[in-house]
């Protein structure tokens, strides 16, 4: 079974100048957290994810860890004022410009161990041909539905 198999090769995609904004009110509609970054020719440049932009609004002492109780921070008005800030940027500011990604005659196997050395925050794997060319997603569900067959 190649990644081809089980891909999905409908997805939803966003362009290098939607706003972080617009990005998460599109996550929250399609109760989704991830989407690649796509040029108008379908290249991919990149992917976003929920994580990416909590970690750039979360204050540093939240995101490095130094502060464990986060009931005991002392500025979430700070949080929203930086999420504020971001929400008028484009994505390409947040995004991962360099994702790992599959491509279509790549066994299940490779597209499970990308995945499994991911950051655990990322939960799309790209699957691109040619010229960085988007022709479908992977996610874990999409291994794990292939592994219990």
């Amino acid at each position: 079974m190649k990644a081809q198999d089980i891909m999905i090769r409908q997805t939803h995609t966003i362009p290098p100048q939607c706003t972080i904004g617009e990005a998460l009110r599109q996550m929250a509609d399609l109760r989704l957290q991830d989407f690649p970054v796509v040029d108008e020719k379908k290249r991919l440049l990149g992917t976003l994810n929920f994580w990416q932009i909590l970690e750039w609004a979360m204050p540093p002492y939240i995101s490095q860890g130094d502060l464990p109780d986060v009931r005991f921070a002392p500025n979430l008005v700070r949080f929203h004022e930086r999420l504020g800030e971001l929400k008028p940027n484009p994505v390409t500011q947040v995004m991962n410009p360099h994702p790992p990604c599959a491509r279509p005659d790549d066994s299940v196997l490779a597209c499970a161990a990308l995945i499994m050395k991911t950051p655990k925050t990322v939960y799309l794997l790209p699957v691109v041909e040619g010229d960085h060319q988007l022709v479908g997603i992977i996610s874990a569900w999409d291994v794990i539905k292939e592994i219990a067959g």
